[in-house]
């Protein structure tokens, strides 16, 4: 069965919620889950696999970060995400240190593609494969369908270094134990400990084309697959399930991990000023703006310079947040994880990762 997409986080004005921390879990050394109770009941909805956006402001500098949230619909108003700390990050290390229970965060509304539509009458067998805290988005998914009774065996790959290192380790034991055939978790370490008696090594192509073999998975035309995790990881991932022939339709993937832009492409020569600007404009709320974007800026990072309130969250190609549609002249996007080919055949774009290559250029954020 086709896995529709969700994406309920499309609309016209985001706005900002206050959510109250209710309880912090340390699940391992650099990483914790939080969970936050909508005290207002402002998030209605959203699908399993999508993510909250955190909106900071640390060391007199204003930051968002996104981070997938790990609970299911089902359990709103409470709400949880989770975060690992990545060396140097200004609001990780703040999360994970200093972030107390009674704390209010601002953020934005749940917002992504990677989802599940959980509410449908037949579910389709879900292969999900994961590695560190890629499994957040996954535990969501899992939540939200094992205690369906028409819902089918959940397989969970999941890769970390060692045993401390397994994110929600004990959640899954649980949900194991508490739903007994539904879910199958193998876990892959790269540096157990010598006590340790489970599969070695990393996520891989031929451990995963061994493991879904031994279950006959590729053989399961409902299958679909979900992939969150390294860039690595992901595309040796991606390549295997192309390889045994499975259809675009039924295979999902989130990275965490695009950690900067790419560097710079070379811009085809292009119709602008003489020192490389263009007069672009964008249409937001109904207004036409006129913006003058100089050598080398992005969009995005243009219109926020001029004031503009647009959507944004990652800045790095990653989440779609900035998504809107060219209706003519001519961009370069960079490299970007959020929209296909075809989508950018049709007009989509990225605006955090999109540079004007003429004058004419017309981006549409109300049609997005």
């Amino acid at each position: 069965m086709p896995q529709q997409r969700y994406l309920c986080g499309l609309i016209q004005n985001m706005h900002t919620i206050k959510l109250k921390v209710d309880t912090i879990v340390r699940e391992t050394p650099d990483a914790v889950a939080i969970y936050f109770r909508d005290e207002k009941g402002e998030i209605a909805h959203f699908w399993p696999g999508q993510f909250l956006t955190l909106v900071m402001q640390l060391d007199g500098k204003s930051a968002r970060r996104s981070y997938s949230i790990c609970t299911s619909p089902t359990v709103l108003p409470m709400i949880g995400i989770c975060v690992k700390r990545v060396a140097g990050g200004l609001v990780s290390n703040y999360l994970v240190d200093k972030l107390q229970e009674g704390d209010v965060l601002e953020v934005l509304e749940p917002y992504g593609s990677f989802t599940l539509n959980y509410k449908m009458a037949q579910l389709p067998t879900l292969v999900l494969i994961g590695a560190g805290s890629g499994i957040t988005p996954l535990m969501s998914i899992i939540k939200s369908v094992i205690d369906k009774p028409e819902a089918p065996k959940v397989h969970l790959f999941y890769g970390n270094r060692n045993e401390q290192s397994i994110i929600f380790k004990e959640q899954l034991e649980k949900l194991i134990d508490k739903y007994p055939g539904k879910l199958e978790v193998t876990h892959l370490l790269s540096q157990p400990s010598s006590s340790y008696a489970g599969m070695k090594g990393r996520i891989e192509a031929g451990i995963i084309q061994a493991l879904c073999n031994e279950k006959q998975l590729f053989a399961d035309v409902s299958a679909n697959y979900y992939i969150c995790g390294p860039d690595g990881m992901m595309h040796a991932v991606l390549g295997l399930l192309d390889s045994q022939g499975i259809p675009a339709d039924r295979v999902h993937k989130e990275s965490f991990f695009l950690a900067h832009k790419a560097e710079p492409v070379a811009e085809a020569p292009a119709a602008g000023g003489g020192d490389g600007t263009h007069q672009i404009k964008i249409k937001l709320d109904g207004q036409v703006h006129d913006l003058t974007v100089k050598p080398g800026k992005y969009i995005l990072e243009t219109a926020l310079e001029h004031g503009l309130d647009l959507p944004y969250a990652c800045t790095m190609g990653v989440c779609g947040m900035c998504r809107a549609v060219k209706v003519q002249g001519e961009m370069l996007i960079e490299e970007q994880e959020a929209i296909s080919e075809s989508e950018i055949e049709e007009g989509a774009c990225l605006t955090c990762v999109s540079k004007p290559l003429s004058n004419d250029l017309v981006i549409d954020y109300d049609a997005r």
